[in-house]
């Protein structure tokens, strides 16, 4: 199984997975940098199952990076831990950020980042048989019937089709 070096997550993917009792599956990531703001946002459930991961370290921002965080806090209409995800990011030369937030992929792809979110995560972990074809759909259905991710039907289905297509 080949995993995952790098990458910084925001709250999104954590909740959702957590939502579906689903967490152990981030253990296709060596490491999982996520920055002090993100943490904050943890309720207690959340940052217990957190805990438990060996591979997300907590990351303070430094210097100009700061700055970067302020900067696109200013510019765009998304919220202090998707910025602060993008900045730890530049700061730590991390191409790789997981996020469910829609407009915070938009403009960390306008910034060079590779943004996915949950569905990416679950089908990564197809791909790298961390799960089954038959667990991950479930999984997606899960997301869509349990968590507080808005998936749209057709979306679900989407994903559901892209598992389909998964030849084991």
């Amino acid at each position: 199984m080949a995993k995952v070096e790098k990458s910084v997550f925001d709250t999104g993917p954590f909740m959702h997975l957590n939502e579906i009792g689903h967490l152990g599956i981030l253990s296709l990531f060596q490491e999982i940098d996520i920055p002090v703001e993100v943490l904050d946002e943890f309720d207690r459930n959340l940052a217990d199952g957190i805990k438990k991961l060996r591979n997300v370290l907590v990351k303070s921002l430094k210097g100009e990076h700061k700055d970067l965080a302020k900067y696109l806090l200013e510019q765009y209409d998304i919220e202090l831990g998707e910025v602060a995800c993008m900045a730890l990011c530049k700061q730590e030369r991390i191409g790789l950020f997981f996020t469910d937030d829609l407009e915070a992929r938009e403009v960390a792809s306008n910034f060079g980042l590779n943004a996915h979110g949950t569905l990416a995560i679950v089908t990564r972990c197809l791909r790298e048989r961390v799960v089954t074809k038959d667990e991950a759909k479930k999984m997606i259905l899960e997301i869509h019937e349990k968590s507080s991710l808005f998936l749209t039907t057709d979306l679900k289905e989407w994903a559901l089709g892209e598992i389909d297509k998964f030849s084991s």
